[in-house]
C-alpha cells in the first residue's frame, strides 16, 4: 500500500469510528439539519432530475429523502457492475424498485430505465472524509471517481462537520465535489 492509500485508510477508519459513535438520537437531530439545508437550496429547488445514492447505515441518511421526492422529482439511484467497476443510473419511481446489491447497498431493480450522465440536473456524491478544496476520500473503489467526469451538474456531499479534515492526499483520478453541505455550514468549492 503506498502513502496515498495509507494515509486514506487512515483518514477513512478515523472518520468511520466517529460516525459510528453517534447515538441515533443525535444522528436524526443532524440529517434533518443536513437535509433541511439541501432542500433550501436554489440548485436543489430547480433540479428535475436528481442521482440520489441510498445512504448506509452510518451515512447522512437519504432514505426520507427518497421518500418524500420520489413524486416530485425523477430521482435516480446508481448500481453497481463489479465486473467494470463502473456505476449505471436508472431512475425509480418507489422504494420496492430497490433491492439489496452490492457491498450490501440498496439499488435500483435491473429492470428500472437507465439514466444517461449528462441528463442528470444535481448529484449527490458520498463520501468519508472531505477537505477545504472539494477533495473526498470515499470508499476505496473508485466508482464516483470514475463517475463524476461525466457529470455537468453539481456536485454535492452531504455531511457531519467531524468529517472535514484539513487536507486529503489527492491523486490525479480523485475527482473534487462543488458543495459539501453539513450541520454547521454549506462549503462552495468552484466559486
Amino acid at each position: 500500500m503506498n502513502n496515498l492509500s495509507k494515509n486514506k485508510e487512515n483518514l477513512r477508519e478515523e472518520i468511520s469510528r466517529q460516525r459510528r459513535y453517534l447515538t441515533p438520537e443525535k444522528k436524526e437531530y443532524l440529517d434533518n439539519k443536513i437535509l433541511t439545508k439541501l432542500t433550501n437550496l436554489p440548485v436543489w429547488k430547480n433540479a428535475k432530475t436528481v442521482l440520489v445514492y441510498v445512504s448506509r447505515k452510518e451515512e447522512v441518511s437519504t432514505i426520507e429523502l427518497i421518500k418524500k421526492y420520489l413524486n416530485k422529482k425523477n430521482l435516480v439511484v446508481p448500481k453497481t457492475h463489479l465486473k467494470f467497476h463502473a456505476l449505471s443510473l436508472h431512475k425509480i419511481d418507489d422504494l420496492k424498485q430497490l433491492i439489496s446489491g452490492n457491498y450490501g447497498i440498496l439499488e435500483p431493480h435491473h429492470l428500472c430505465e437507465t439514466v444517461l450522465p449528462e441528463q442528470i440536473d444535481l448529484a449527490l456524491i458520498p463520501g468519508i472524509a472531505f477537505d477545504q478544496k472539494g477533495h473526498r476520500v470515499g470508499y476505496g473503489k473508485g466508482y464516483y471517481d470514475r463517475l463524476i467526469p461525466h457529470l455537468s451538474c453539481p456536485k454535492i456531499s452531504l455531511a457531519y462537520n467531524f468529517q472535514i479534515v484539513e487536507n486529503i492526499p489527492a491523486g490525479d483520478h480523485d475527482q473534487p465535489i462543488d458543495i459539501l453541505l453539513t450541520e454547521n455550514k454549506k462549503h462552495n468549492f468552484n466559486s
